[in-house]
């Protein structure tokens, strides 16, 4: 039934419109019933997984370029051309390297996908090279360029491809190898000898609207603006305050795409803000931050990460959040009734070795300290798991158990950007210090 169902598809699929594009396929070992395919930010389908794992959509107003293929958590990225059908296959436990194209547009998607692998195998040669003398490195890099080059000239001969298709190409197999190149340059102490290994710069336009949403394009950027703003010769002495502001100085000079300019400049702005504690130091970066960024979403984002950071300095009420306690009451965080400070701690049962080695280290502290209350909040959605969970760890008198309401707003209010991220506060709720659970122990001893 599964064949039969598989070759209507193509059979479907090679009596249509040449102008219809499609995609369909079989996902053995799926994760779930639905697959999404996006443009950029777009989402352009949902489209479902029957029980035999097999799904078939056509795509309407599809425009030429890089799409993404998301089946939760995985994701991989499709070039699309109008009236393309593209049947895949793939098995989940092996996502990557299992899947595979046919149909129409097949040759420049399963091209893609083995550009993506053989740099896995690249990367680990590249950075056993990392050592080497500037020349003898760039001979190296030389080498797997033209290597990789002329296996693309002979696709581009065998294959009929637009413009497009040749964009991504070319830069899905020079980008890793220039990023590559831009880590051993940033690795290096002095200035380099000559100024022939930075030529490859040259040959990256940092403006390629189509690109916009192409993670190694926008990693190659970062990389390039690391090293372009660290001045370089004295990188170990500038200001991590001088270094974010040169930062955003070369993204005004060099990237005027807006999508381009405004995802960089966010990503600065939560790297810088994420880290810093000055709050002085932070004002002037938000001066220059605001003035540089013309996207008005991405500013009041960061307004708002900002507005969120001063909330969560010493001596404020912890955010309001609301949490469901084990009797699957809502209880607010600024609702407790604290006999002990507090120690807020957060876990996702998604993250088993972090949350095993977290109870182990709440045990341990409980076992010689009970000066505190331990608040774990778990941040995922499924009730009955989260209590399944919990009710395998012995009860201990100072340690409560909740699970986020809306972990988007808490994670927010908390600046939550990783779950070794600790809260104390006082019996009144009163922020005290935030720190990590690495460093609990210590701090606890020395309070």
């Amino acid at each position: 039934m599964k064949k039969i169902f598989l070759t209507f598809i193509i059979l479907l699929i090679s009596c249509s419109n040449e102008q219809d594009t499609y995609i369909g396929g079989k996902i053995l070992k799926k994760n779930n019933n639905e697959i999404f395919i996006r443009k950029d930010e777009n989402l352009i389908k949902k489209i479902n997984i029957n029980e035999a794992g097999i799904f078939f959509s056509k795509l309407d107003s599809v425009d030429d370029g890089l799409y993404n293929f998301f089946h939760l958590p995985e994701f991989q990225y499709l070039i699309l051309e109008k009236g393309d059908s593209l049947i895949l296959r793939l098995n989940v436990l092996d996502f990557d390297e299992s899947l595979v194209f046919t149909g129409k547009g097949s040759s420049k998607n399963n091209y893609l996908i083995d550009i993506f692998l053989k740099h896995e195998e690249e990367e680990i040669f590249i950075k056993s090279k990392s050592n080497l003398k500037e020349k003898e490195f760039k001979k190296i890099i030389d080498s797997l360029l033209k290597n990789k080059t002329d296996e693309y000239v002979r696709f581009i001969k065998n294959n009929s491809t637009t413009k497009t298709t040749k964009l991504i190409l070319k830069h899905a197999i020079k980008l890793p190898v220039y990023s590559s190149l831009e880590t051993y340059i940033s690795n290096l102490e002095l200035n380099l000898n000559s100024s022939e290994i930075y030529d490859f710069r040259n040959d990256i336009d940092l403006n390629i609207g189509s690109l916009s949403n192409f993670k190694p394009y926008l990693d190659y950027i970062v990389s390039r603006i690391f090293n372009e703003s660290s001045q370089f010769q004295n990188k170990k002495n500038i200001s991590k305050l001088d270094y974010n502001l040169n930062r955003i100085d070369f993204v005004k000079k060099n990237i005027s795409q807006a999508i381009i300019r405004s995802k960089i400049l966010r990503y600065i702005a939560y790297e810088y803000l994420l880290e810093e504690s000055n709050l002085v130091n932070i004002d002037t970066f938000l001066n220059k931050f605001l003035e540089t960024s013309k996207n008005e979403k991405t500013n009041a984002e960061i307004n708002q990460l900002f507005s969120n950071i001063i909330s969560l300095q010493s001596g404020n009420i912890i955010p309001e959040i609301e949490l469901i306690d084990k009797n699957n009451s809502i209880i607010k965080t600024t609702d407790f009734d604290n006999k002990n400070p507090v120690i807020f701690v957060f876990w996702s049962y998604e993250q088993n070795s972090h949350q095993i080695g977290l109870f182990k280290r709440i045990n341990r502290i409980l076992d010689y300290n009970k000066n505190y209350d331990f608040h774990a909040i778990n941040i995922n959605t499924d009730n009955g798991k989260w209590k399944n969970i919990i009710n395998k760890y012995k009860n201990r008198t100072h340690l409560n158990h909740f699970r986020s309401v809306n972990f988007e707003n808490m994670s927010k209010k908390m600046i939550l950007n990783n779950l070794n991220k600790v809260i104390i506060t006082n019996k009144k709720g009163e922020i005290n210090k935030i720190l990590t659970i690495n460093e609990l122990e210590t701090y606890l001893n020395l309070n």
